[in-house]
């Protein structure tokens, strides 16, 4: 999965930028957590501890990440509730859904994640 960090000395903030199809994942790590790599350590654990069929559900204030077959789906909780719960069937979305929505793999997240803890202070 491609991404950017940057670290903004002036205002001590950090950023992550990934691609376009993976705003709602961007916006779940950053506005979820404290930009602090031991905040992600609970998320990173139960994730590693996945298996083929297992599922996993963290709800977030804003956002919510399931995993079902290994396949991640983060979805802004006010997405439409037939999104959230159509078991990842494939489906067209509005530009404005596409924004509040992104998929990915298990492992590419675990690896973003890790990496993302590494840039991060502790």
């Amino acid at each position: 999965m491609e991404h950017d960090f940057i670290y903004l000395p002036d205002s001590r903030r950090y950023l992550l930028k990934l691609a376009p199809e993976q705003h709602a994942l961007q916006c779940f790590l950053l506005e979820e957590f404290s930009l602090r790599a031991g905040s992600y350590q609970p998320l990173l654990d139960a994730l590693q501890q996945l298996g083929l069929y297992s599922e996993y559900q963290f709800d977030g204030r804003e956002y919510s990440l399931q995993v079902e077959r290994m396949e991640v789906r983060v979805f802004h909780q006010s997405c439409d509730q037939q999104h959230a719960d159509d078991q990842f069937l494939e489906a067209e979305l509005s530009t404005d859904d596409a924004n509040l929505q992104s998929e990915c793999g298990l492992e590419d997240l675990i690896q973003l994640l890790q990496a993302w803890q590494q840039f991060l202070p502790a």
